[in-house]
């Protein structure tokens, strides 16, 4: 009954990842789940809940920490474009992550899952990684566009995804290995390979 939550770089085969591990452990995918759930408890559509998010990056680069702590205390632009404050936003991803990890058998991608649950007993914590420049190598490939365009891309994502959790998650460095189980290089070792490594560790938790 364990719980993975992966942290993945943009081009480093983290959804196909998922899948082989869905497919062969019988595990739930549960990304779309969860904002259904968290715009569910939240009274709001998920089009709201992904506004919140999606302004996390901006509100991370032009706040300090005095900043950020005023930004969850009192109403904002931010909260009224949004109808949902960073508190609730951070209680909902809390519980809706409590609530499928104590189900087991699901895996959890992004909103900091590896944070939330990072004291829960049956959850293992993956990063998966890869250079850029093979990153953009391979989104170049699969969206059909230029590697100068996928590079950008993957540094737009990286930036978010580290802006994301240093807002929500106490400054907290993204990549740091402490907050990880395994941390598996893509360009060395295959979705297939990958996947059957963290079914290996999940089944000890």
């Amino acid at each position: 009954m364990a719980v993975i939550t992966i942290s993945r770089e943009l081009g480093s085969e983290g959804d196909r990842i998922a899948e082989i591990l869905c497919q062969e452990l019988g595990y739930r995918w549960v990304d779309k789940a969860i904002l259904a759930q968290m715009a569910q408890e939240a009274g709001l559509d998920e089009e709201a809940v992904l506004a919140l998010e999606r302004s996390i990056p901006t509100r991370a680069r032009l706040t300090s920490t005095d900043m950020r702590s005023l930004y969850s205390k009192q109403p904002s632009a931010w909260e009224k474009k949004t109808a949902l404050d960073d508190e609730t936003y951070r209680r909902i991803a809390r519980e809706t992550m409590e609530k499928y990890a104590a189900e087991g058998d699901a895996i959890i991608i992004g909103r900091g899952g590896q944070m939330i649950l990072r004291d829960h007993p049956a959850a293992l914590h993956v990063h998966l990684f890869a250079s850029a420049e093979l990153r953009a190598h391979r989104i170049a490939h699969r969206l059909g566009i230029s590697e100068q365009e996928a590079a950008r891309r993957i540094a737009a994502s990286d930036e978010e995804k580290k802006l994301y959790i240093r807002y929500m998650h106490d400054n907290a460095n993204w990549k740091d290995s402490k907050y990880y189980h395994l941390m598996i290089n893509t360009a060395a070792v295959p979705p297939e390979v990958a996947a059957q490594i963290i079914k290996l560790a999940a089944k000890s938790r």
